[in-house]
């Protein structure tokens, strides 16, 4: 299997991204704070209304990409909400995600990188949503709070529409492709320029 066509194109740069769904939140700890990095500033982040499950953030990609890695960025003390535990979901829909990682963050105020899962017997996947699903914080029965999030990834349309016109074919399963495979090409191309590629 190939790995996209990229051509050695495949540069990894900062996605742009939208808060598209969450949980919950509580008082003025709103959910676009996390795409901003404010370090010093205790009210710069999402929190919570609780530690129930599922609490979440769902993030929409502003086109489809292949998702390389997530960065989260601190409070410049150790916090009690800091995630301890955490799951990172993505896909090219909400209702179609796949685990990505399942990780940790220490609780000290250095931003922390993680590798996501992007390949799928070497053939890379595109997400255009992305989902983080915190587990536990640091403090017992603490609300969960997110201070700042980057996504890095591939978004070139020469590297990510062959990974687009791939997954249209393996995803979602025999029996429900239907009018999907439109709608999931059709994000990047109008779903008129796909044909070329084998």
């Amino acid at each position: 299997l190939g790995s996209g066509g990229d051509g050695g194109r495949s540069e990894s740069r900062v996605l742009t991204y939208s808060v598209f769904k969450w949980s919950s939140f509580s008082s003025t700890y709103l959910p676009e704070n996390i795409l901003t990095d404010k370090p010093n500033d205790q009210s710069s982040r999402w929190s919570s209304e609780s530690n129930y499950p599922p609490q979440f953030l769902i993030l929409k990609l502003e086109r489809p990409a292949i998702v390389q890695s997530i960065t989260f960025g601190k409070y410049e003390k150790t916090h009690v909400c800091n995630l301890k535990k955490f799951k990172v979901f993505g896909g090219m829909s909400e209702e179609n995600m796949t685990e990505l990682l399942s990780s940790g963050l220490k609780n000290d105020y250095n931003k922390e990188t993680f590798t996501l899962k992007h390949k799928i017997d070497e053939q890379m996947f595109p997400c255009r949503f992305v989902k983080i699903v915190p587990l536990m914080s640091w403090g017992p029965s603490f609300n969960f709070s997110i201070w700042f999030i980057e996504l890095h990834g591939i978004e070139e349309p020469d590297v990510v529409q062959p990974c687009l016109n791939w997954y249209s074919k393996v995803w979602p399963p025999e029996g429900a492709r239907g009018g999907c495979k439109h709608k999931i090409t059709g994000f990047l191309t109008g779903g008129n320029k796909l044909g070329g590629f084998t």
